[in-house]
């Protein structure tokens, strides 16, 4: 799938949803069609996030791009990657953040940092501990995965100082 689309003001975003069936032969939706009023709000918030990296880009400042839940996080870091991939080609002007008391901020940060590489641009980091604790504890809990969260400070202090080490 062509990620840097999706910054595409007129991208569908039902087309992201589809995989390879092998029983088809073909290629199948993995959820149902979204609505037009959700590709539309979709479209809007791409439309508004080009017209502010756009403006940050004029006004030669950075604009920096927040961590949310893990669950909300994936789709927050894909969009901001392929913005840093379109906007950061002379200097970083969009910046990711990553909380490093994630167990995988590094592997995040250096997974990011070699797409950034390989489509060469600049890449943007904010690091950060962290903000959901509590709330990511309890929601692992609840649903019965793997705690998302470093066990101590000193772990997450540690994670924080190596995905420093790997950013310079």
């Amino acid at each position: 799938f062509p990620w840097s689309g999706i910054v595409d003001e007129n991208f569908q975003l039902s087309d992201t949803f589809r995989v390879p069936s092998l029983k088809e032969g073909r290629m199948v939706r993995l959820i149902s069609q979204l609505s037009n009023r959700e590709e539309e709000m979709f479209r809007n918030m791409i439309r508004r996030l080009n017209t502010l990296v756009k403006t940050a880009q004029e006004l030669d400042v950075r604009i920096m791009i927040d961590a949310e839940q893990t669950y909300f996080q994936p789709a927050i870091s894909r969009i901001t990657l392929e913005m840093m991939g379109k906007y950061n080609k002379d200097k970083a002007i969009v910046f990711n953040t990553y909380q490093c008391y994630l167990k995988d901020a590094l592997n995040e940060v250096s997974t990011d940092l070699e797409q950034a590489k390989r489509q060469n641009f600049y890449f943007g980091c904010k690091l950060v501990r962290g903000a959901y604790m509590e709330q990511e504890r309890a929601r692992a809990a609840a649903l019965g995965y793997p705690d998302p969260i470093n066990p101590t400070y000193e772990a997450t202090s540690d994670m924080y100082h190596r995905t420093l080490t790997e950013c310079l």
